[in-house]
């Protein structure tokens, strides 16, 4: 009697591997072979180290998205599809997926993009059509309609209209994601490249409020109603620059002695960039006292952004200061004393954490302006 054969099990064309990288992520790249010839692509998603649910589910995330790509590869070469290039595979990739994928890149390569700031378009991506939107569902029209989306219809966290300059850096993080999209081929051109300029928003020079010498002195002198922690942050971002975000986050362990002068070590959230400032004998007067708190604990305690801004707002009429504060108007503040007081641009710049000495040249506008003022009461005065 012959002997059943044994069924061979049909190996795989496609199969997910590993690289391990020297950050201690893994990338993930298919190994595929075919009629004798082995190639290997490489999807540009990474095994990140589970230290928390976060990186869990990412993990998760990206183990689906490199299962539907090998899927989609088999099928290829199951069918023996001609002319089928590695966009068109991708086109049922989620823009959302897309989105965290550039993310990721961003991360593991050291580049630099707000951390803020994708995580903000995801939020506005998410709410103008869902999650589902795929790259194939992507073009010119979606591009058009999520900008109006954003003019009409999206709100900030405060429950307010974006500005211009917000709309603006929206898009630019959108096209930035298609852009990286085009480079590594999950699509063929960036959809944005087709709008007219009339379709498109653009980063106008914003206003840059700030409080004169008088009007400091007159909130110093006036008490802040409710919460002293906030005026105690408000007047020490006035003397050093922080960014509200930075003053939240600022601990004890960060504030320290070099010598005889204080300084206070921060990466900035906004930028990413690490800054270490030296802290004038005015802004350790706005400091709290430390008591026993230890190096982990927040410098200030402060309420929610929105109780902030009221607690501001009441603050500055009981000074009778006009200007609607908050505290972009402290970063201001410490921005033209620094160029009132002759300190050269590019010393104020590194005070701020610029990136681009370009923004603080908008700082060195109001100060030629205040000039510009001050000679023309001379004019005024022998008319």
């Amino acid at each position: 009697m012959a002997r059943p054969r044994k069924s061979v099990k049909a190996k795989e064309p496609v199969r997910i591997r590993f690289k391990e990288l020297k950050n201690g992520n893994k990338s993930i790249y298919l190994d595929i072979y075919r009629d004798g010839k082995r190639t290997y692509e490489f999807l540009k998603l990474y095994i990140v180290p589970e230290l928390d649910p976060a990186s869990r589910a990412l993990n998760e995330h990206n183990l689906a998205l490199a299962n539907k790509v090998k899927a989609d590869r088999i099928i290829q070469l199951t069918n023996n599809e001609k002319g089928v290039t590695n966009s068109m595979l991708h086109s049922r990739l989620k823009l959302i997926d897309l989105i965290n994928m550039y993310e990721q890149w961003i991360k593991d390569n050291g580049k630099s993009m707000g951390p803020s700031g994708l995580a903000s378009l995801r939020k506005a991506v998410t709410q103008f059509r869902g999650d589902g939107v795929t790259l194939k569902q992507i073009d010119k029209t979606y591009c058009i309609e999520f900008i109006n989306y954003l003019r009409n219809d999206y709100k900030s966290r405060m429950k307010r209209p974006l500005s211009t300059n917000s709309i603006a850096s929206y898009s630019a993080a959108l096209s930035a994601t298609f852009n990286w999209a085009v480079r590594h081929d999950y699509i063929k051109e960036n959809p944005f490249d087709k709008l007219s300029s009339n379709d498109r928003v653009y980063h106008v020079e914003s206003q840059r409020d700030y409080l004169e010498i008088d009007e400091l002195k007159r909130l110093i002198a006036t008490e802040c109603p409710t919460r002293q922690s906030v005026k105690q942050a408000f007047l020490f971002s006035c003397y050093c620059g922080l960014r509200t975000s930075d003053i939240r986050a600022l601990r004890w362990g960060q504030i320290h002695k070099d010598g005889d002068q204080w300084r206070v070590s921060v990466v900035m959230k906004k930028t990413a960039t690490p800054i270490y400032l030296p802290l004038s004998s005015q802004a350790m007067k706005w400091l709290p006292e430390r008591g026993d708190a230890s190096d982990d604990d927040k410098v200030f305690s402060l309420p929610t952004t929105s109780r902030v801004s009221i607690i501001l707002g009441n603050w500055a009429k009981a000074a009778n200061v006009k200007k609607e504060i908050t505290f972009h108007v402290s970063r201001h503040t410490f921005a033209t004393l620094m160029l009132t007081l002759d300190v050269d641009l590019y010393t104020t710049s590194k005070l701020l954490g610029h990136k681009n000495i370009a923004t603080t040249q908008i700082y060195a506008k109001i100060i030629d302006q205040k000039k510009d003022d001050a000679v023309n009461r001379v004019d005024e005065i022998f008319k």
